[in-house]
């Protein structure tokens, strides 16, 4: 019987790939619980789809302590079997800042016994060509792991569509709800306030942009303004002017139950620093900045421009 991954639960193709990445990453025997935690499910629930999996042939196991999960050469064949995912599903491989229309069918990590070499093998699905020896890439952040890699090309393939790249960062996106982020204490700017009051307030709070809002209930965002729009009034000549003259209007905002990674995208999306931050009903919480992402993910600085 040939299993085909289409064929999988989503929960056992989830918890097949998690195995898979930490496998890879470790090369030893993994525990239900790291599965898991990458993925936040019950452990019992892991436990149980990894027997289905064991009997599908695509897992092993080992009791004990020193025990624990490794998937099967069967597995690694399910998994990157190059119609197993639709190909706008797939990671893209960046060139600097740009997107490339090359896909990624596949990421081993190679001698990673050796503390003086972090290479990654990038299998892949497009023109090589426009692609060079000492470029700057990055992928991710992959699904599961969350991992984002950079690096510099130092070898190409374009018969086996192979990429080894020098590893400069690897970090892991944490999984973290945007309210965790935002500062308890909610700063609002008004409308008809002058830019030279609103400098002030910054100033004294220490940060670079506030939400506009309309009515002292703080639940109507009319807009934002950063120090960037401050200083475009400053070289103009208006600091006098209102608030209302030289915000943003057009507001990126993000639920405070949505995950950093979402922040992360939506910035990169639509080139932003910070987003306005609402609950549920739509009312204003308070801002998450980059740099309020940036301090919960050590490494991560350069990986990202917004």
């Amino acid at each position: 019987m040939v299993i085909i991954i289409q064929n999988l639960s989503m929960t056992q193709r989830e918890i097949l790939i998690a195995l898979l990445d930490i496998y890879n990453r470790s090369k030893r025997m993994v525990k239900s619980k790291e599965v898991a935690d990458m993925i936040g499910k019950d452990e019992g629930t892991v436990r149980n789809i990894i027997l289905s999996l064991k009997v599908l042939g695509l897992v092993e196991s080992k009791p004990g302590p020193s025990g624990g999960y490794i998937p099967t050469l069967k597995a690694m064949e399910v998994i990157k079997a190059p119609s197993s995912v639709p190909l706008y599903d797939r990671l893209s491989l960046y060139k600097g800042p740009v997107e490339t229309d090359i896909k990624i069918l596949n990421i081993e990590l190679l001698d990673i016994t050796n503390p003086n070499s972090n290479r990654v093998l990038l299998k892949v699905l497009g023109d090589l060509k426009q692609l060079r020896v000492g470029d700057k890439v990055r992928v991710g952040p992959t699904p599961y792991s969350r991992l984002v890699i950079e690096g510099i090309i130092v070898h190409m393939d374009e018969m086996r569509k192979e990429v080894i790249i020098d590893v400069v960062r690897m970090v892991s996106v944490p999984r973290e709800r945007i309210r965790s982020l935002v500062p308890k204490r909610l700063i609002v700017l008004r409308p008809e306030m002058t830019l030279r009051e609103a400098s002030q307030l910054l100033l004294k709070e220490g940060i670079r942009g506030a939400p506009v809002v309309s009515d002292k209930e703080k639940s109507t965002i009319v807009g934002i303004l950063t120090s960037a729009d401050i200083i475009r009034a400053f070289y103009e000549g208006k600091l006098d002017a209102k608030v209302k003259d030289y915000m943003k209007t057009e507001v990126i905002m993000i639920r405070d139950d949505d995950d950093l990674l979402d922040a992360i995208r939506k910035m990169i999306t639509y080139n932003v620093g910070r987003l306005i931050v609402t609950n549920a009903l739509g009312e204003l919480v308070g801002i998450v900045t980059r740099t309020d992402i940036l301090k919960r993910i050590a490494g991560l600085e350069g990986t990202w421009t917004v």
